[in-house]
């Protein structure tokens, strides 16, 4: 009797999306874990988020989706975690399922809130890829937050505190360009005249840009948010401004980069000791710069 041919059939790979319409800062969460996916799954991955954060997953992902362009018609509100403030959280997920390919799902422990909880452990955690290489003077980055917008504004330096420094930087490391990089509409826009200095806080600001300046920076100033993480992430010795000290310095520097940290009150950025914060910013990047 002859053999009857073994049919194989071939297991389908499970697809499953997110969405990145959040917090920037949530971002990193989310992009170490679909880079965890990536490295320990055969799952198929989309991600459906802004031209400028593609950069974070083109390494973890299958495929890229653009946020479809009505949707902040349809959905108004503040970014927060890792969706917005205002819409009721299962409208978010029934919108962009059905803007997803065939067979996605948004996983249900995906909540469009501040519930991390579907991450866990499972995260990866390591440089974005520059996307090309620059050349030329040896940088210290600053990056000028300022959201106009309350709860965020409230974790505001005053202006005038990064015009002092940027002036005493200026003067005390006249071999290296002090640049402010961010976006206008979230960062301070400040013109200072020093021969050494450049301000690259724009109107539009690709996210690849910042992280391929991070090439050339030996150091990197800020309060607590997102950019300051992100050069930690990507090698860059980071001092910042804020109140929570131990989150920033040691349980989400994930790559154990050198870090400093200047500490004021909750309800205190406005108002604290500009000179001592300078003093010890100048100590910190001397000793990075000398190898102490």
């Amino acid at each position: 009797m002859a053999k009857l041919p073994i049919r194989i059939v071939k297991k389908e790979k499970m697809k499953i999306a997110f969405v990145d319409i959040g917090e920037l800062g949530w971002s990193l969460y989310l992009s170490a874990h679909l880079k965890w996916l990536k490295k320990n799954t055969d799952y198929s991955v989309t991600i459906i988020t802004s031209p400028d954060r593609k950069c974070l997953y083109k390494d973890s992902t299958d495929l890229i989706l653009d946020i479809p362009h009505n949707f902040y018609k349809k959905f108004k509100g503040e970014q927060s975690c890792f969706g917005l403030c205002s819409p009721i959280r299962e409208e978010l997920r029934g919108y962009f399922q059905k803007t997803l390919p065939s067979g996605y799902m948004i996983p249900e422990g995906f909540k469009f809130g501040c519930d991390r909880r579907f991450l866990s452990n499972k995260v990866v955690y390591k440089p974005y890829t520059y996307n090309k290489k620059l050349e030329g003077k040896k940088k210290i980055l600053i990056f000028p937050r300022h959201r106009s917008s309350l709860p965020f504004s409230r974790r505001n330096l005053p202006k005038s505190f990064y015009i002092s420094l940027i002036e005493i930087l200026c003067d005390e490391f006249h071999d290296y360009e002090i640049e402010t990089i961010g976006l206008t509409s979230g960062s301070y826009n400040i013109e200072v005249d020093k021969d050494n200095y450049t301000n690259k806080v724009r109107e539009k600001v690709d996210l690849q840009d910042v992280i391929d300046e991070c090439q050339l920076a030996v150091n990197a100033i800020g309060s607590q948010s997102v950019l300051p993480k992100i050069a930690l992430l990507q090698g860059v010795s980071t001092f910042m401004i804020g109140h929570q000290q131990d989150r920033h310095i040691n349980k989400e520097n994930w790559l154990k980069t050198n870090a400093g940290f200047y500490e004021v009150a909750k309800n205190s950025y406005s108002n604290f000791n500009f000179k001592k914060c300078i003093s010890k910013i100048i100590l910190f990047i001397k000793e990075k710069i000398n190898g102490s």
